[in-house]
Formats: C-alpha cells, structure tokens, sequence
C-alpha cells in the first residue's frame, strides 16, 4: 500500500469516527429533548391541576359576549368583562367561554367545531343552575346535542338524568361551569324527550333542578300551538322601540285580533285564513313598547278566547335581568 492510500484510509477512518461520535451525540441530545418534555407536562400537569382551561376568547367570541348589551339603554346593560373573557369547559368537539359580570354573574357561549358560536347567554345571578343548549332547524334523532351551564354556588356536582331512568356525572370545568356532550346512546330519547339536570351538594342533596322540554329542538311545533304567538320586529341599533308585529293566533275559534295600546286606544290587526298576522306599528308609537302592551283575540260573538303581552326586546331583557 502506497503512503497515499494509508494516508487516505486513515482520513476516512476519522472521519467516520467523527460522524458517528456526531450521531450518538444527536441521539443523546434528542433523549435529552424529549425527557425533558416529558417533566414539563408532568410539571404542568401538577401545576394546572386546578385550572385546566383559561386560554383567552377569541376575538368573534369576544364580540359576540359584548352584543348582549347592544340596543340597550345604559341602565339595563350588563357590561361583561369580555376583555377577559377565557375557556372554562370543553369536550372533544365544543368549548364554552365564559366573561364575567360586575355583580357576580357571567355571560357564556358555546362554540362547537369549526369555531361556530351558539349565541351568547347571560345569568346576571349565581345563585340558580343555569343551561344553554343550542339547537339547529331540521335536527335529526341522532345529530349531536351538547349541554353546558353553570352550577348554582351551592351545589358541588351535576347529574344528567336522561328519559328512562338512566343517569351519569357531569364533569366540570373551571368555577362551577359545565359542558358535556349527550353520549350516542341517548340522542334519540332526548330529541323525543328532553332530560333533566341534577344540582346537588356535597351531602348529596338536591340544590336545584333544570328541566329540558321535549320541545328544544323544534320551537316552531310550540309557537304554532300558541293561542297567541307573536313576534316583534326590532333594530338591534335600539332594542327599547317595536317596529312591527307578526305571528299566529292558535285559538280556533279567533275571528278577530285586536293591539290595546292602554287608555282605551285599540287598534284592529286582520286575520289571514291560516291565523297568521302581521301589523306595522305607527312611527309615533314605536317608542311605546318598554310598557307592555296587549293583544287580544275575540270570536265571532265578541268574547275573549286568547290573550299575549307585547313588549320591547329591552323590556324583557330588564325583566330577566331583574330576577334572581
């Protein structure tokens, strides 16, 4: 062998040392990397224990929590904390967010796969089980069915009680809140049937209870059955003034309808064939709606079969608000 080729077999032979050195050098480096991972979600895991969620809103969120007060005169605005507003539940396909009101109370949404959100809902107290399930028109029996809420401040646990007798825990997210998807198995009997939450203490007492009708899912089926059912047309810009009426009388034996404005000022609203109708309210009366006022229903003989408030979009958000 030529001192050329020793020379170069010797090369070659430090720098496959070389390489390989590198190799297991890589190899500890990732193990190193990977261990210690490893300790930091250990580590979180045991320093997040008590909070699992937290991440913020996100800002379609944020604006949707803010509209709750949008139309509203200043002294039925609720004012959520929605530059705060944080995750506080989820389930594999849903997560709730949750802002915080000044006197205690929240305002919530759920936002379900592909960040739909559901629409925002508000408990201005603390002291009820609060629910919120939205649903979608043309639902079928097994579309999926999430359930979330908050707890009353009593209570320490949840319990899901489904139409024939079956019930299981609820698992809550951060400071009472909860979010849960109706297993498979039970789609069908609460599109039929609703269900029924269970608030109890630590004793196991039952602190409070919040029914799902068997008619979530298909509010239309309801209004239709109303004696009276009505709707008013409003601008989201001022929710205290009324721009029109719609709706349906139910009543079979309705043969007129008349709006009681109060002091004696009424006002006669046609009847369609069907028991549908529809009423544009005066411009100078727009404003008259924060006081409610009355439809009522007559038969062919002048008596009364049906009667329903009318009222602004602010004056029953006052109303709700102002129940504990």
């Amino acid at each position: 062998m030529s001192a050329t080729d020793a020379l170069r077999d010797d090369l070659l032979a430090a720098y496959s040392g070389l390489l390989e050195r590198r190799r297991r050098h890589r190899r500890l480096a990732r193990l190193a990397a990977i261990a210690c991972a490893g300790a930091l979600v250990l580590a979180g895991a045991g320093f997040g224990a008590a909070t699992l969620f937290g991440w913020p809103a996100p800002p379609h969120v944020q604006n949707e929590l803010a509209s709750v007060d949008r139309g509203l005169p200043a002294d039925l605005r609720l004012n959520p904390d929605v530059d705060n507003a944080r995750a506080v539940a989820a389930t594999a396909t849903s997560t709730l967010y949750a802002a915080s009101l000044p006197g205690g109370g929240s305002c919530s949404e759920i936002v379900t796969t592909g960040e739909r959100g559901r629409g925002a809902t508000c408990a201005e107290y603390a002291s009820a089980l609060q629910m919120t399930v939205p649903s979608d028109a043309g639902a079928g029996p097994q579309t999926p069915v999430v359930v979330g809420g908050r707890l009353p401040s009593s209570a320490t646990r949840l319990e899901a009680r489904y139409p024939g007798g079956s019930a299981e825990r609820v698992p809550l997210g951060d400071d009472r809140f909860f979010l849960f998807d109706v297993p498979a198995r039970q789609l069908t009997s609460v599109h039929v049937a609703g269900l029924t939450l269970v608030a109890l203490d630590q004793a196991g007492a039952v602190v409070a209870r919040q029914q799902l009708p068997a008619d979530w899912d298909d509010p239309a089926a309801s209004d239709e059955q109303a004696p009276i059912y009505v709707s008013t047309r409003s601008d989201e810009s001022d929710l205290t003034k009324v721009y029109g009426l719609e709706g349906h009388v139910g009543a079979t034996e309705a043969a007129r309808l008349e709006l009681d404005y109060g002091n004696g000022t009424t006002v006669g609203i046609p009847l369609q064939p069907d028991g549908g109708y529809e009423y544009t309210v005066p411009p100078q009366r727009v404003g008259d709606f924060m006081t409610p006022r009355t439809l009522v229903a007559y038969d062919a003989d002048g008596r009364v079969v049906a009667r329903a408030n009318v009222a602004a979009v602010a004056y029953w958000r006052g109303r709700e608000r102002s129940v504990p």
